[in-house]
């Protein structure tokens, strides 16, 4: 059936009514429209409801001008440019309502589609609501079924619905399992490492260098469906620049950025080839990542016209979240699913700030050509809408973003209109300060943040609060401002675990026993309240150190030649090691030359240390987990976390690093050290660039990148580091794909947006370094744009009070005046004149002065000593005057103080953990003293496959909820290990088990309200966490939702063990409850037990009280003081 045949008017149909032929076609038209649309048809309203009507039905506020024409424009491709907190969500929502109301869709027929989890959650939730209310207003003749639901994903969810569904046509396995970014890292790692290239070695470059690469080239040829072989042809042509003549006279060898260019180019060829060995490997053991997944689902809808027609009859209106982060093989993707439908893409190039994971502004401008053939501006193009009134920013914060954002609108490859204050908008505050150094910049965003966060707002609860940072690298000095002023705050994701004093003491360890160039680390161990060895031996270890360096093994000076090549070498490899120099120490006899600079306190100290971390160094070999735990008590880390009375979060964070050792295992459970710290560094890296999904806490100061705060917004906003050179600050490097790993521009499918090096054209090298020389600043100019959206992004975060600060010096030795946007503020006159002071000291930084008095090491008792001192001095004279022997009551005195300490033994008086999971609430009050116990001397577990086979299932199922249809089974590598050992054939077996069992069940054809949804509650002052699998809306009647715990081991044993377990689901209603604002008892819970089918629901759980009052008497002789 044609379309032609779809749309006749009236003359034609008579024109045709003589002919049989004719008649019967329009009859199957006919047919057709029914099947597809018959419900619509009949169900047509007999008048249109305008947005206005539907939100005074629906009890909403009035839809401006601007949300009336998106909320009722027509059903052809369109596009939204949306500002920040311009209401884009809450928009899309009543556009969907809007169209089921008016019987133009039926709700299966849309699907909505974005990028996290979270926001896929926000606006699926938001949706149900609208249709909610909708239904319950009557306002429409139009009858909705209840167990219908719009279709919410992920974009990368969506396309692993489509390759899921026909991997089989594309030969390629359905039930492929997706690598998380550890597991890829890691299969790529063990590729590297047993490659026999030889061009490796050329290129001289590590093996965790070589890695990124391979991996980053994958994803490039897999994003943008490049081929390798014809990277591979390009880079033999580029490779001839080089035989070009000079074209200068005066040049007579070849031009230093021509010879870099070719060099870094013609690193491709043996990168292509373990990306190429990456995917057949992947392919072999049945992986996939997630930037294949949209790659294979294009392949499908290249290769099947019947699946893009099957889309396109089941999908009627498309909605496209967040379109400027998409990447180019997503773009390609959804244009040849819907191109030509009614597709509403929303989006806005001003916050388009991932570009280093394939997204692409430009893709915005390209969405009419992309979906109706039409460039923007000609007939037939699509249709632009806006959405500009700010709902969030006050006017003065939203002026500043304004001010900072107006130098790219004009090259906005679409028109964005400015941001423009809500209706009653209060002018807010827009508060900017330059202070004279980091350390007085530190106390002065500490001092700002602690006043406003202290204020408590008219229902009496505090604000939210953050401080956005273009790096986690170096805010050690504003978190320890934060500490002196006793403000409480939270480092978001993997860094902030990193940066906590005691996890950078047992990393150090880590990499001072795997790594003799890791000096930095030995000198934080040598220095710590540990050894406290002092800067006069630390020297003297250097020079330890530069005298080994000049010697072979035999302690024998090296020949001349051979020193002064060490000398000018920059591989750390080959610098002094003190590492080395260390054992040198330990091992030198009494009296050698080499010794006489240690002062004796120092040189014990020192031998001390080397004799420990030689010993952890020969355990090397232990499983991770138990070396990790052995380093952690050697250098008694976890009874320093324990006596230290301000570090609130030791043992917290030593029990997150034990999860993240505990992960990687699970990924390989033969991994070594060596791979695990390497992981770690990719890890922390990734993690501070991807967006952050954990929710505001009120009173605490969450502390986070930039990038990561994309979609997020907080009452208090402090952004600071707004320094010349910082933010904004030069790129790391103006190469652009000139780089080692990088796929090269013409190869990329937003190409025509990205400089060219004209080098086919070039006919003398000196073109090519003209060409190269552009090529360089192009990228420049690109890197400070993204820098201006990147602070657009944190400016707009604030909804009430924002900090713009800055200081001249840290630790450079020139000081840094404001940077560029704070002196644009200033000039618009939204700062005052007066604002930034001059710099006192221009000549020298006055923090090296002032470390040049500082105490170092550091006094670990602090301002304590002299009490401390006093007590012992009272102690030790108590003892040589013999005064508390003997007396009257020295025999009762004695009893009395052993009855209470067996007392505070048996009731294992101990500092209970800042968190505590709601799986081990049952142990906390059936059995404190075991977990008192266990609390003063932790052990962690390896994962067992028992857990990681349950870790796997809900994964499994999590995803499955997560796409559109039928979803990917992520493995991320624990069912079928990378050393894939015969065992674990049995536990894929029984995952399988567990998956067709699951089908079967009651929930498997559901849509749950939540899925792996995480929840705090208070509990008698103690926070619980509680992670809940599965919320359902309830069917019986009595109940308004139904909450699932999945459980893949046995089913309770008798009545006792089912009324502990039932203490997790009590938990996991209140904390519900809480979140849902419904009352507890309008709550199921039940557990489902995969390996037996088995569903068991508690005669009663228990209530707050009672919870209460489990907790108090178990915790209650433990003083809130110590808690």
């Amino acid at each position: 059936m044609t379309d032609e045949a779809t749309h006749v008017d009236d003359e034609g149909l008579l024109e045709w009514a003589n002919d049989e032929a004719a008649l019967d076609l329009v009859e199957q038209a006919f047919s057709l429209a029914a099947d597809e649309h018959g419900d619509e048809i009949r169900q047509r309203p007999a008048r249109t409801l305008s947005a206005a009507e539907i939100a005074e039905a629906l009890g909403l506020p009035m839809p401006t001008a601007q949300q009336q024409a998106v909320i009722e424009a027509p059903l052809r491709p369109a596009i939204v440019v949306a500002g920040a907190g311009s209401g884009k969500t809450e928009t899309m929502a009543n556009r969907v309502v809007w169209l089921l109301a008016n019987g133009h869709v039926r709700v299966p027929e849309i699907l909505g589609l974005t990028f996290t989890r979270k926001a896929a959650g926000e606006l699926a939730g938001r949706i149900r609501t609208r249709i909610e209310q909708l239904v319950a207003s009557r306002v429409t003749e139009v009858v909705f079924d209840p167990f219908e639901a719009p279709e919410v994903a992920t974009y990368n969810a969506f396309a692993n619905a489509i390759f899921r569904e026909n991997a089989l046509l594309i030969g390629r396995e359905p039930e492929s399992a997706v690598l998380s970014e550890a597991s890829a890292w890691q299969l790529a790692r063990r590729l590297v490492v047993t490659s026999t290239d030889e061009r490796l070695v050329e290129l001289d470059k590590g093996v965790d260098a070589v890695t990124s690469a391979v991996v980053a080239v994958s994803r490039a040829l897999s994003e943008n469906v490049a081929d390798p072989t014809e990277v591979e042809r390009m880079v033999e042509g580029f490779a001839r620049i080089a035989e070009l003549p000079t074209g200068n006279g005066r040049v007579k060898e070849l031009y230093a950025s021509v010879r870099s260019a070719v060099e870094a180019v013609g690193s491709l060829p043996p990168l292509l080839d373990l990306a190429r060995a990456f995917a057949d490997e992947k392919r072999r053991r049945g992986f996939v990542e997630y930037s294949d997944q949209v790659a294979f689902a294009l392949a499908v809808c290249e290769r099947m016209p019947e699946v893009v027609a099957d889309y396109r009859r089941r999908f009627r209106v498309v909605l496209l979240d967040e379109y400027q982060d998409t990447s180019v093989v997503q773009t390609r993707l959804l244009s040849t699913l819907f191109a030509g439908r009614p597709v509403m893409a929303v989006g806005d190039p001003h916050q388009s700030i991932y570009g280093w994971r394939g997204a692409s502004a430009a893709n915005l401008g390209r969405f009419s050509s992309d979906f109706t053939g039409e460039r923007r501006g000609d007939h037939g193009a699509a249709d632009e809408y806006a959405l500009s009134t700010s709902w969030r920013n006050p006017t003065r914060v939203l002026d500043a973003a304004n001010v900072l954002v107006g130098p790219l609108t004009a090259a906005s490859p679409v028109h964005v209109e400015q941001l423009q204050p809500r209706p009653g908008a209060v002018a807010g505050e827009l508060t900017a300060v330059f202070e004279q150094t980091v350390a007085d910049e530190a106390d002065l965003v500490a001092r700002w943040l602690g006043d406003r966060v202290r204020r408590l707002g008219p229902d009496g609860s505090p604000p939210s609060a953050a401080m956005l940072c273009r790096s986690l690298k170096k805010i050690d000095v504003f978190t320890g401002a934060l500490d002196r002023h006793g403000i409480p705050y939270h480092v978001l994701g993997l860094g902030g675990l990193l940066e906590q004093p005691v996890i950078a003491d047992l990393l150090s360890a880590l990499r001072v026993m795997h790594d003799p160039t890791a000096g930095s680390e030995l000198i934080r161990l040598l220095t710590g309240a540990k050894w406290r060895v002092g800067p006069k031996d630390i020297a003297a270890l250097r020079d330890v150190a530069s005298w080994l360096a000049e010697r072979d093994h035999r302690h024998q000076k090296l020949d001349p030649e051979l020193r002064e090549r060490l000398r000018r070498s920059v591989a750390g490899e080959e610098s002094a090691s003190l590492v080395d120099a260390l054992d040198f120490v330990v091992e030198a006899p009494a009296g050698h030359s080499r010794l006489d600079g240690f002062s004796p306190p120092g040189l014990e100290r020192m031998r001390d240390a080397g004799r420990r971390l030689d010993h952890l160094r020969s355990r090397a070999g232990l499983d991770l987990l138990d070396l990790v735990t052995l380093v952690q008590q050697e250098l008694l880390l976890d009874i320093e976390v324990a006596a230290n009375e301000t570090a609130q979060l030791g043992h917290a964070s030593l029990d997150a690093f034990a999860e993240q050792v505990a992960s990687y295992l699970a990924v390989d459970d033969q991994a070594t050290l060596g791979s695990f710290l390497s992981w770690l560094a990719e890890a922390e890296q990734r993690d501070n660039l991807a967006p952050r999904s954990e929710d505001p806490e009120p009173g605490t100061v969450q502390i986070l990148t930039i990038h990561g705060a994309k979609g997020l917004e907080w009452d208090v906003v402090a952004v600071p580091r707004l320094v010349d050179g910082e933010l904004p600050g030069p790129p790391q490097s103006r190469k652009g794909w000139l780089s080692f790993g990088q796929l090269p521009n013409e190869f990329r499918g937003d190409s025509a947006e990205l400089p060219v090096i004209a080098w086919r054209t070039a006919e003398t090298q000196k073109d090519v370094h003209e060409s190269i020389a552009a090529f360089e600043e192009e990228n420049v100019a690109r890197h400070l744009e993204e820098q201006r959206r990147l602070i657009y992004v944190a400016v707009t975060r604030a909804k009430e009070r924002l900090l713009l600060s800055g200081s001249y010096w840290s630790t450079q030795t020139r000081p840094r005046g404001p940077g560029s946007y704070l002196l644009e503020l200033q000039e618009a006159g939204l700062l005052p004149e007066d604002a930034f002071p001059d710099c006192d000291e221009p000549d020298e930084n006055p923090l090296t002065l002032s470390a040049a008095t500082v105490s170092w090491p550091l006094e670990p008792l602090g301002a304590r000593r002299e009490r401390v001192e006093a007590a012992a001095e009272a102690v030790r004279r108590a003892r040589e005057s013999g005064a508390g022997d003997g007396g009257v009551y020295a025999r009762d005195l004695d009893l009395l103080l052993a009855e209470r300490a067996r007392r505070e033994q048996e009731a294992g008086l101990v500092e209970l953990p800042a968190r505590i999971p709601a799986s081990r609430f049952k142990d906390y009050v059936t059995d404190p003293a075991g977990v008192a116990a266990s609390l003063r001397r932790p052990m962690p577990e390896r994962p067992y496959r028992q857990t990681r086979l349950g870790t796997l299932f809900h994964q499994w199922v999590e995803d499955r909820f997560g796409t559109v249809a039928g979803a990917a089974d992520v493995l991320d590598a624990n069912a079928a290990e990378l050393d894939d050992p015969a065992s674990d054939l049995l536990e894929a077996e029984r995952f399988e088990e567990l998956k067709a069992t699951f089908e079967r069940s009651p929930w498997s054809g559901r849509s749950p309200e939540e899925v792996e949804l995480e929840l705090h509650i208070t509990l008698a002052g103690q926070v619980i966490v509680c992670k809940l699998d599965a919320v359902y809306r309830a069917e019986d009647g009595r109940h308004d939702y139904q909450i699932v715990d999945w459980k893949t081991g046995k089913a309770p044993r008798d009545a006792d063990d089912l009324e502990r377990k039932q203490l997790q689901l009590a938990l996991y209603r209140l904390a519900f409850a809480r979140y849902a604002g419904v009352d507890p008892e309008r709550i199921d819970a039940v557990f489902y037990f995969v390996a037996d089918d088995r569903v068991i629901r508690p005669e009663r759980l228990y209530a707050e009280e009672e919870l209460m009052s489990l907790w108090s008497s178990a915790t209650g002789f433990i003083p809130p003081e110590r808690r």
